[in-house]
């Protein structure tokens, strides 16, 4: 038996209220802009979609960010329950038009090259000192952790040439600090395990481990082994937000703080930090160990590049490196990677896929 309802309430006025409110919560601000900025009305037809493009352009929007508004919009219209205006001929032409007349090549982040490197630690380096010589202990125990967190960051994503959400989403339970010897002359050296269990280029979630060998300088097993000391930590996430008073949160670093982190290091090391970005780190360790030698073949599989547009992405492409890359039929499996420097090999770790289970 159905219900007695009270005068103008239905089911589908509270489909559509609640479909507005989803959809707006994504597309509130391509929709605010259409109406309120460009003075359009909702729903619009075809030919209102495509001034609102050329309006937009006009404006100085990027062309990608119009073509993402009115991707959003189109989605609102559907949602709605509306006819889709940016399936319309006149639209896809119009934006077709749009992207071949203003498209700009897409800004390269600047990479963080290894001198960059070197000044950044040495300035974290600093700032632990200087802690120690704060007279707030709740002052120099935050100076201290952000400091030593931002050392291992920026070490670990150099070397690695890791992306941003492989290190926010990084765990100590991942890690595994170990010792050895070295090969040639039978000291004892630090060694450490990196596992991620899934990274954007590992389609089927199979994990894969970096073994990273202890360094004479900018050792990030070195810095790992500090920072671990510091937090006193064995699980839960390895980078993660300090306050103000030097309270380490539980939760890891949210991926949309991490330029801001990164910006704030760079600039306290003096260096101007505009142009870069989190591709920096990945972009930075390319070029260094393309100048210093290391095999194409083996440089793709360390930074996980499917293909050699992606690798061209990513690094100062020279007449060697096109001609190298040109080769490359398929990436293979690598163990090491070796830099060279001063006449001699350098290995600085080794990488493997784990093996799926049976």
């Amino acid at each position: 038996m159905e219900r007695p309802r009270r005068d103008g309430v239905s089911v589908e006025a509270l489909k559509e209220a609640g479909l507005r409110q989803n959809t707006l919560r994504a597309a509130d601000g391509a929709v605010r802009h259409f109406e309120h900025t460009f003075g359009g009305l909702l729903p619009a037809s075809p030919m209102a979609m495509a001034d609102y493009i050329a309006f937009s352009l006009e404006e100085g929007l990027a062309v990608s960010t119009v073509g993402q508004r009115v991707s959003l919009l189109g989605t609102w219209h559907e949602e709605m329950g509306y006819p889709n205006p940016t399936q319309d001929s006149l639209v896809k032409t119009v934006l077709k038009g749009a992207r071949s007349r203003y498209r700009k090549a897409p800004k390269k982040a600047e990479p963080l090259s290894r001198d960059h490197l070197v000044r950044v630690v040495q300035a974290c380096d600093d700032a632990i000192v200087a802690a120690a010589q704060l007279d707030d202990p709740k002052q120099s125990l935050a100076q201290a952790r952000s400091a030593g967190r931002d050392k291992a960051f920026f070490l670990l994503g150099f070397w690695c040439a890791f992306r941003s959400d492989e290190l926010v989403n990084l765990r100590w339970e991942y890690l595994t600090f170990g010792e050895g010897r070295d090969a040639k002359t039978g000291r004892p050296i630090r060694n450490l395990e990196v596992f991620l269990p899934a990274s954007k280029g590992d389609r089927g979630a199979e994990g894969r481990s970096w073994t990273l060998h202890e360094m004479s300088e900018l050792c990030p097993v070195t810095a790992l082994f500090d920072w671990r000391a510091a937090m006193m930590a064995d699980e839960g996430p390895v980078f993660v937000k300090i306050g103000r008073w030097g309270h380490a949160g539980d939760a890891p670093l949210h991926i949309n703080s991490v330029l801001e982190l990164m910006k704030r290091a760079i600039a306290r090391a003096g260096i101007e930090a505009e142009g870069f970005s989190t591709h920096s780190l990945r972009r930075g360790f390319a070029n260094h160990a393309i100048d210093r030698n290391a095999d194409v073949r083996e440089l793709m599989d360390w930074v996980k590049w499917k293909d050699i547009r992606s690798a061209l992405k990513y690094l100062d492409a020279s007449k060697r490196l096109a001609n190298d890359l040109a080769e490359i039929d398929s990436a293979p499996v690598v163990h090491s990677l070796e830099l060279t420097g001063q006449g001699e090999k350098i290995p600085i770790a080794s990488v493997k896929e784990d093996e799926p289970e049976q």
